[in-house]
């Protein structure tokens, strides 16, 4: 990918750096939710309310949050309590199980194993779209909240 990802006009407008004239004739742009939205009431692991707690409040302060994105926030909230649900099956009981056959015993990787990695591989990809690891924080650009001049005879 050369160069940085397009920002949004309205971040431009923000800015003060749109131009009409490189403004995409179709260019789709969401606003963002109004009002901070709860956990969907299908998020039944505690993990995953928390995780949707945390992430929808960070990214609804910041202007971020569309209603189109709640879906995949709830994908990022329910693969971060399974990732945590591994973890702990996983600390439980071991990386191994004992299976018995006709012909004896032999250990086996936990299926909670696989679980943990595609959960995790799974947070990290959707995570990546929502600027939740250092490394794509950098290749998104919030837009700029403007914070009100303070008042020059205030303190007269």
């Amino acid at each position: 990918m050369p160069g940085p990802p397009p920002k949004p006009a309205r971040q431009k407008k923000l800015e003060g750096t749109h131009r009409k004239d490189r403004e995409a004739p179709n260019a789709l742009d969401f606003d963002p939710a109004t009002d901070l939205p709860a956990p969907p009431e299908d998020l039944r692991s505690e993990a995953a309310c928390r995780c949707w707690e945390v992430c929808a409040k960070e990214l609804h302060g910041k202007g971020m949050l569309a209603v189109v994105d709640l879906a995949l926030l709830r994908a990022y909230c329910y693969q971060v309590g399974l990732m945590l649900e591994a973890e702990n099956e996983l600390e439980l009981n071991g990386k191994t199980e004992t299976r018995y056959t006709a012909n004896g015993s032999h250990q086996v990787r936990s299926p909670w194993v696989a679980i943990l990695s595609d959960a995790t591989e799974k947070v990290h990809k959707i995570g990546q779209q929502f600027g939740f690891s250092p490394a794509s924080r950098t290749r998104i650009s919030a837009p700029k909240t403007e914070k009100p001049k303070a008042d020059p005879w205030a303190d007269l």
